[in-house]
Parts: structure tokens; C-alpha cells; sequence
């Protein structure tokens, strides 16, 4: 309950965080070894930590808002590791998945380079990129016009923005974001964390339909993930009960343990969210499908 709930910037307490709900699994083995041993103080202290598991872990289960009825975009976020992820690889996930609007973290020189070998530029044409090195570039590419693009000042890597507008005529944000990783600097990560959220709340840019793709380093169990969601923004994941969709580590031998890249939409919802694997990346490559909602007023 308290790695849920808590803001505290301290190392060990942010990190935990990440792997709350494998802590609170073990309150289940916990239940289960009190029983057999019939140790009542055992049990009753295993039911309580079962019932905050519940608690907290459920409503990401729960589907929640309705649908969306109006256009349908396919958005796709990915990590790729500095640069060195395989960059025809990714194309071919764009291709794949009929990707319409793409954003990169960690993009480099290289790897703008990489890609455009790999033709991304024939399915996206439209591009804001800032690359740069080690893990502070940042790239938004999409299949429709990119306008009144901007990058935020005041942050370790790269955060940028764009109105991207639909043959429909509908227009909407996109936005890419990388704070810093909570570890070592966490408590620059929860200063940045709080300025993605100033952006989303208060921004010009965030009215309207919106689309966040971004990895924050920071899972459903850390609070000062959950206070973007206090916003008009919305988890892709949670409005369709995905559950926990990890994304990290991707390049180990066992699965992905924890959910660290997201997609947020504001007037949208999803309809489906998944994972893809990009080779030479450490992260899953977060792909979502959603339909914007009809704006009020509209027939």
C-alpha cells in the first residue's frame, strides 16, 4: 500500500515501486504457506496484504470510459536504446501494425539516419525530430501533416510536441516524452515527471484530442504516474483493462517485468494495446489503437 501510494523521492522506495505488484503476489505464497502451517497471525497479516493487492492492482483491469466513435489511429511508442535498436526492424513493426503516428526515445544521429535507410519516411512522411546523443533525442513521425510543433525547455532530454491533422480535417496533439530515469537521479525524475504533468494539464497544447507517447520510467504503481492520470488523459492500457503492459526489459531471457513506456489519450480511446519486439532495444515497443471521440456538439 505504501510503494502505491507513496511520492517519496527516496532510491529504494521508487524502484520497489516499480515491482509492486510482484511484491503483493507474494502476500498469495504468503496466504498459502500460513494456512498450511495454520498460523493465524500469518494468515490474517497475508489477507490484508492480498486485499491491498486487489485494491490496487484491479481497476487496471477494469475497462473504463466510452468508446470512442470517430476516427481511428494506430500510435506506437518505442525506446530504442540509444540509438542502437534495429531500425529496419522497427519499420517493418510500422508496416506491420499500419502504424499512423510514431514516437522515438533515445534517438540519435545514427539512428535518424538508420531509419530513413530503412524508408520510415515512405509509410510516416511527415517527421519532428531533435536527435541527439546518448538517450536525450526524441522524434514524432506520422503518416498525416505535422504543424506548430515545439520542444519544452527546462528538461534532460528532449520533449517535444505537434498538431498532426487528420484527412477528416481532425487535429490531433501528439506529444513525446523521456524524463530523465528515476535511477540515479531520482529526484530530478519526480521534478520532471510534475512538469509533463504542468504541460498536460494546463498547455495550450494539450486541449483537444491528444495522444502521449512516452516512456517515464515509471510504472501504474508510482504515484507521480498516476497524477498525470488526474488530468484529462487517460491511460490506453486502463481504458481497456489491459492490466499491467510491460515493456522492460526486453534484451534479458526472461519476459518483460514492468510497464514503462505508455500511450495516454485525451477525446480518444483504445480499442486494442500490445507489445512488439524491436531487436537491440531493451524495451517492447508499446503499440495502441485508438478512436478519437465525436467532439461534443458534433451530429
Amino acid at each position: 500500500m505504501y510503494l502505491h501510494s507513496t511520492q517519496s523521492t527516496t532510491k529504494i522506495l521508487v524502484l520497489l515501486a516499480a515491482f509492486a505488484p510482484y511484491v503483493m503476489l507474494a502476500g498469495l505464497l504468503g496466504l498459502l504457506l500460513s494456512t498450511v502451517a495454520k498460523h493465524r497471525i500469518g494468515v490474517w497479516a497475508s489477507v490484508v496484504v492480498v486485499g491491498v493487492a486487489v485494491w490496487t492492482q484491479l481497476p487496471v483491469f477494469v475497462a473504463n470510459g466510452a468508446a470512442g466513435a470517430g476516427a481511428q489511429l494506430t500510435a506506437m511508442q518505442s525506446n530504442i536504446r540509444f540509438g542502437h535498436a534495429d531500425a529496419h526492424a522497427l519499420v517493418a513493426q510500422i508496416r506491420a501494425n499500419n502504424v499512423d503516428v510514431l514516437t522515438v526515445s533515445e534517438l540519435t544521429d545514427d539512428a535518424l539516419a538508420n531509419l530513413a535507410a530503412a524508408g520510415i519516411g515512405e509509410l510516416l512522411p511527415h517527421s519532428y525530430v531533435v536527435p541527439a546523443p546518448s538517450s536525450a533525442g526524441e522524434g514524432i513521425w506520422s503518416r498525416y501533416p505535422l504543424t506548430e510543433q515545439r520542444s519544452y525547455d527546462g528538461f534532460g532530454n528532449v520533449q517535444l510536441s505537434a498538431r498532426m491533422t487528420l484527412p477528416s480535417g481532425e487535429v490531433v496533439t501528439v506529444f513525446a516524452f523521456h524524463p530523465v530515469p528515476p535511477y540515479p537521479d531520482t529526484d530530478r525524475w519526480s521534478v520532471e515527471m510534475r512538469e509533463i504533468k504542468s504541460i498536460l494539464f494546463g498547455s495550450p497544447e494539450s486541449a483537444g484530442a491528444a495522444i502521449v507517447g512516452a516512456d517515464l520510467g515509471a510504472t501504474h504503481d508510482h504515484a507521480l504516474f498516476r497524477s498525470l492520470l488526474e488530468t484529462r488523459f487517460e491511460d490506453a492500457a486502463d481504458q481497456i483493462g489491459a492490466g499491467m503492459v510491460a515493456t522492460y526489459p526486453a534484451d534479458q531471457i526472461y519476459p518483460a517485468l514492468v510497464g514503462i513506456d505508455h500511450i495516454l489519450a485525451a477525446g480518444a480511446r483504445a480499442d486494442t494495446v500490445g507489445t512488439v519486439p524491436i531487436p537491440q532495444s531493451d524495451h517492447l515497443a508499446i503499440v495502441a489503437e485508438v478512436r478519437l471521440r465525436i467532439p461534443r456538439g458534433a451530429p
